[in-house]
């Protein structure tokens, strides 16, 4: 009981501590736009995903009515 109130008193104290997220800077929104870029050029060479390929459905229905 004890090692069970201790994480969840640890998980409470980590969960929102007011930290922010600083923007990146030019230089890292240039190399992620960069690296965007290259990824987008690398899909269409590749292009679509052959059929069948995509997620599944989750619903457990089989798509057929």
């Amino acid at each position: 009981m004890r090692h069970a109130l201790a994480l969840i008193s640890l998980a409470l104290i980590s969960c929102d501590r007011g930290e922010k997220v600083e923007a990146p800077t030019a230089a890292e929104a240039e190399r992620l736009n960069d690296a965007e870029a290259m990824l987008d050029e690398i899909a269409k060479e590749k292009g679509p995903a052959p059929q069948g390929t995509g997620p599944s459905n989750s619903s457990g229905e089989s798509g057929t009515r």
